[in-house]
This record gives C-alpha cells, sequence and structure tokens, in this order.
C-alpha cells in the first residue's frame, strides 16, 4: 500500500487510495471531489453551528445529510465517521448528545480545512 501522508494523524484526514478508488482512479476527478468538499465544509460548518444555537434539530438535517454524503466521495474517513455520528444523533433525536457530536465534527472539519490544502498537494499516484 502507498504511504500518501507523512502521519498517522493525516492519513485519518485525507487517504488519497481510498479517494482515488471512489473516483475510479481518475486523480483529477478525486482532487475535484476534494476541493469541492473543502469548498462546502464553512458553509456547511455553519449551518449545523446556527441550527444548534437556535435549537432547530429540524434544521441540522440537510447540512449535517449534505456533509456526510459527500465524505463519501473523497477518501475522509475521520470526518466521514464524525459526519455519520452526527447524522445519527439528529435521526435518533439525541438532542443531550448534539453538541458533543457537532463538537467533534467541527474539529474535524478544521482540521481538514487546515490541512487538506497541503495534503491535497503532490501526485496522488505512484506513476
Amino acid at each position: 500500500m502507498t504511504d500518501n501522508s507523512s502521519s498517522t494523524h493525516s492519513r485519518a484526514i485525507l487517504d488519497k487510495d481510498q479517494a482515488l478508488e471512489q473516483a475510479g482512479g481518475s486523480e483529477s476527478l478525486a482532487r475535484e471531489l476534494f476541493n469541492m468538499l473543502l469548498d462546502d465544509l464553512p458553509v456547511l460548518q455553519q449551518q449545523l453551528q446556527q441550527a444548534i444555537a437556535e435549537g432547530q434539530t429540524e434544521a441540522m438535517w440537510d447540512p449535517a445529510h449534505k456533509l456526510y454524503g459527500s465524505t463519501a466521495y473523497c477518501g475522509v474517513p475521520a470526518l466521514r465517521e464524525a459526519a455519520r455520528t452526527m447524522e445519527e444523533c439528529i435521526k435518533q433525536q439525541h438532542e443531550s448528545e448534539l453538541t458533543a457530536c457537532f463538537a467533534r465534527l467541527s474539529a474535524e472539519i478544521e482540521s481538514l480545512l487546515e490541512q487538506g490544502p497541503q495534503l491535497a498537494e503532490g501526485p496522488w499516484t505512484d506513476e
């Protein structure tokens, strides 16, 4: 297996092998999907934060679901797991856990926004 990251934590943030597999082996498509996710993250994070602050559980569903769906194609396992957990908290109406779920999701979003552009640089394949 190719090591496409500089550390174990980086691997959890962006798994280039997984992203390439999900993009049918197309490096350009994998990069495009990843960059689209990076562009969408601040807006989705803000929408979730606002809904939580206003106690609008129903308003959390769309951005949470969009975020979880977007992670399916980008090779971002840590963010995908945090988004899945957030979606489950909303589905199961675990209002007492929403703040903790959002805090974890937000931390993963911040990590990806901070490190993602650097992690995405360079070749994604060995060729």
